[in-house]
């Protein structure tokens, strides 16, 4: 099995990229203006880094290899 997705990876990953920051940016308004809170803030900022890991899949092509794991 190969990290390398095809356009059609690439675009579900942009797609994703796009929902979860949209996500955080509405936990990030929601927790400063709507109702003020420091969990939505927490939250939403989560989500924009998940968004950005997203991201970096659908620029690259590839799937992210995390650390632990067998070495081939």
């Amino acid at each position: 099995m190969t990290g390398e997705l095809g356009p059609g990876g690439r675009t579900i990953a942009a797609g994703l990229a796009a929902l979860w920051a949209g996500a955080g940016l509405t936990g990030v308004v929601v927790g400063l203006v709507l109702r003020p809170g420091v969990l939505p803030v927490i939250l939403g900022a989560l989500a924009i880094a998940y968004a950005s890991l997203w991201l970096r899949v659908a620029v690259s092509g590839r799937r992210i290899r995390w650390g632990g794991g067998r070495k081939r």
